[in-house]
């Protein structure tokens, strides 16, 4: 857990705690027609419901580069629910195909599909928690638990500040660290290991020195989100300027 003096730095921290993450997904949404046995759901809601699933489930998926959804398509479907509007932030039909020859469907015998074309914007930090209430992000391993953590490095002031933190990450002998996301003032690295966030958070706080100055932002079950700065000249003779850096 957190120290008294992390958990007054966490609380401060909360009003500034980072935006969502969402993931924008083109889905094919595709039901099947039967003229003998009509759905009491109109075709095209079918479409779009199906649709707005399979986009969900594929940013499950990207977040569990080993898990096989043949054998786990129950256990996938459980985590997530019957309800995929609930991780969509927003969406909208690119293309109303309507009624066209079956393409879709795997059974023979159907001849004929509703389609629908689907944009849509993905809550993956939702997706994440549910994946995570459901025992899927925490997977048995041969020496304890593993995790798959999210390090987000907000407002991020240079390159030598980024490189701080994933040395220190890598320093705590986790399985991987790999750099994920960069763009103007912010870095993702996405860590493997044996450590839920909060222990890493606790783990960055033990090992930083005492020049680099680490402030929790916000824990939840698969991310952690931080802010990094050097509070003297950093080790690096040459810093560098992260692009989009805000001034102190």
């Amino acid at each position: 857990m957190l120290s008294a003096a992390g958990l007054l730095l966490l609380a401060l921290a909360l009003g500034d705690s980072g935006r969502a993450e969402v993931r924008p997904v083109e889905a094919v949404g595709a039901v099947p027609l039967d003229a003998d046995a009509p759905s009491r759901v109109p075709p095209r809601d079918a479409a779009l419901q199906r649709a707005l699933q399979h986009a969900v489930h594929r940013v499950a998926l990207d977040e569990l580069p080993d898990f096989d959804p043949e054998t786990g398509e129950e256990a996938l479907a459980v985590a997530l629910g019957k309800d995929p509007s609930e991780f969509a932030t927003r969406y909208r039909i690119r293309e109303d195909r309507g009624e066209r020859p079956a393409l879709f469907t795997d059974d023979p015998e159907v001849e004929s599909e509703y389609v629908v074309v689907v944009e849509v914007h993905v809550d993956v930090e939702r997706v994440r928690e549910r994946l995570a209430e459901a025992g899927l992000l925490l997977m048995p391993s041969g020496d304890g638990r593993r995790y798959r953590v999210r390090v987000v490095i907000e407002r991020v002031e240079s390159y030598a500040a980024y490189m701080a933190v994933r040395t220190l990450l890598e320093e705590l002998g986790l399985r991987s660290v790999l750099p994920a996301e960069m763009e103007r003032g912010r870095a993702v690295l996405e860590v493997d290991g044996d450590r839920s966030p909060d222990q890493l958070m606790n783990g960055l706080l033990e090992a930083a020195p005492s020049n680099l100055r680490l402030v929790p932002l916000s824990i939840d079950a698969t991310t952690l989100t931080l802010r990094v700065r050097f509070l003297g000249a950093p080790a690096s003779p040459d810093p560098g300027v992260w692009p989009g850096a805000p001034p102190d």
